[in-house]
């Protein structure tokens, strides 16, 4: 069944759909819904859950996932230089093997975590494909993630449709999903984190606040619509408010309590194990002393600040943020902060682009058959 909006937001859907290529994501055909009803008519008008993403532009995307790695491997070789090479390489070398694959496991249970969440979201919106293709497909979006925002994990509704002939509507509303739960899940550990350190104590209340208030806006109608009219009132907010309402009215969906709840807990959880490989890491460090609490804090704040900063991946805003705090918060020198740092990121954000090009592999394989 589609989903039914009010005919003053089907004016503003029609005008948006009016694209130009220019304005069209990189790397994606353009994905649209038509509506079965004239704007002009009177009630509701209603939008069927259908969209082709009709190509996939993989040349544009490979470019975009190399642009990333050439900024990494930029900021590494930054991060390394100003802290001593030969004291960096020191510091890894005391971290032993098997650490580094407790590190790697907890790293992984994130990623089932995740997608158990994703296979939530699906069920939710009706999608139904072989359980290999979904798995295979979500842990292909990992590939992508040193694109800006991690936008380019909207490959996986294309890939859906190229294959199954999914639409891609409601398969593109779970990607915003999985977004903004993992945005609530980070920002509340943020917040437990917080308190492990008095002096940005405050800062917990305050972001478990915003938390709350996503919570509500997602939940509730009403409150959604006093955010779109908020919206409306900041500077160019007209041009955007549109969009959010849409954005919003697509999500009701997953946004129910039986459906949200259980997402955020597997979101919460699958961050926690995230900041267990970092906490992992650094306690195996002779010259540093660093709680699980304080490793909480130390892995989410350089994430929210990396995502803020909209560089592909966090790349380089998410290291220096985090080498700092693990040299605050656990009392040792740049090196070797800069050292757990390095490991820290290649058993998570390396971890899941490795894996995310393998499942790529594998399903390209496969449609070749």
């Amino acid at each position: 069944m589609g989903t039914v909006l009010p005919a003053r937001a089907c004016v503003e859907i029609r005008r948006r759909l009016e694209i130009t290529p220019d304005a069209r994501l990189p790397g994606f055909a353009d994905i649209r819904s038509e509506t079965h009803r004239p704007c002009g008519a009177t009630g509701p008008a209603v939008i069927p859950p259908a969209a082709e993403a009709r190509t996939v532009n993989l040349p544009r995307l490979a470019r975009a996932l190399a642009i990333g790695m050439v900024l990494t491997v930029v900021a590494y070789a930054l991060l390394v230089i100003v802290s001593d090479l030969d004291a960096v390489r020191a510091a890894t070398r005391a971290v032993p093997l098997a650490t580094i694959g407790l590190a790697l496991l907890a790293s992984t249970g994130n990623f089932l975590l995740r997608g158990l969440r994703w296979d939530l979201y699906l069920r939710r919106v009706g999608v139904d494909v072989p359980w290999l293709d979904r798995w295979l497909v979500f842990l292909a979006g990992f590939s992508m993630s040193l694109t800006p925002g991690k936008v380019g994990e909207l490959l996986k509704p294309a890939l859906l449709n190229a294959r199954h002939g999914t639409p891609a509507a409601p398969v593109g509303s779970v990607v915003v999903a999985e977004r903004i739960a993992d945005l609530l899940a980070v920002a509340s550990l943020l917040g437990l984190g917080a308190l492990a350190e008095p002096r940005v104590a405050a800062v917990a209340g305050l972001v478990w606040l915003g938390v709350v208030c996503g919570l509500g806006i997602l939940a509730w109608p009403r409150l959604a619509g006093i955010a779109v009219g908020v919206v409306r009132m900041l500077p160019f907010g007209a041009r955007i408010a549109g969009v959010v309402e849409h954005l919003l009215e697509s999500l009701r969906a997953l946004s129910r309590p039986a459906t949200l709840a259980p997402a955020l807990a597997l979101s919460i959880g699958a961050w926690f194990l995230q900041c267990v490989s970092l906490f992992l890491v650094a306690d195996a460090m002779p010259a540093m002393d660093i709680t699980l609490l304080e490793s909480v804090l130390a892995y989410t704040a350089p994430l929210l600040a990396g995502a803020a900063a909209l560089v592909p991946g966090g790349v380089g805003v998410a290291e220096a943020t985090m080498a700092g705090l693990v040299a605050e918060l656990g009392g040792c020198a740049l090196p070797v902060a800069s050292a757990v740092t390095v490991i820290a990121r290649a058993v998570t954000l390396w971890w899941a682009v490795l894996i995310g090009l393998g499942a790529l592999g594998l399903w390209t394989i496969g449609g070749r058959r």
